[in-house]
């Protein structure tokens, strides 16, 4: 299910980019029109640095889902979460989300200060944008969690054998 809804994702994040970036071909065409009717050009600029957003947004979700999917794989093929290289790779996709959410939240305010520079009258932007750091922090907490499983679980398995091998050298002493 987990699987399912990260490639559900991963494929509206690629839509949803290309949709923001057909949108930024087609705004000339429509300021054309809406010079035409004599109303509008104050919207432009932030309708451009919407579209610009958007298709940045888009495709950090995309990374994200991308990486969901793969983490998430694996895990079902594991079986369990607690293994050593389960934990390795829930740490990486924590980093990979944190440094995504960090990018799209950068490049967003580089897009807002061009539009800024380029179109004086837009003041009335906000550059604030989602930034998921906390989805990235509890990757990176988890992945701690499914280490000590993944040692614990190694540690009885060692144990469990060291003492089956004491056993059978004690019946064979007898």
């Amino acid at each position: 299910m987990v699987i399912l809804l990260a490639k559900v994702i991963f494929i509206l994040g690629i839509i949803g980019g290309a949709g923001c970036l057909l949108s930024l071909v087609m705004l000339p065409f429509a300021g054309g029109i809406m010079q035409m009717l004599g109303e509008g050009e104050e919207i432009l600029p932030s309708t451009y640095y919407g579209a610009i957003v958007g298709a940045i947004a888009c495709a950090g979700d995309a990374v994200v889902a991308y990486f969901a999917e793969k983490y998430f794989g694996h895990v079902l093929e594991a079986g369990t979460p607690f293994t050593l290289e389960g934990s390795k790779e829930c740490f990486n996709f924590g980093l990979v989300s944190i440094i995504t959410s960090l990018a799209v939240s950068v490049a967003s305010g580089i897009a807002l200060g061009i539009c800024l520079l380029l179109s004086p009258e837009a003041q009335g932007f906000d550059a604030e944008t989602s930034v998921s750091l906390t989805t990235g922090l509890l990757f990176l907490f988890i992945s701690f969690v499914f280490k000590y499983g993944a040692e614990q679980t190694t540690s009885n398995a060692e144990t469990a054998s060291e003492e089956t091998a004491k056993e059978e050298t004690e019946t064979e002493q007898i």
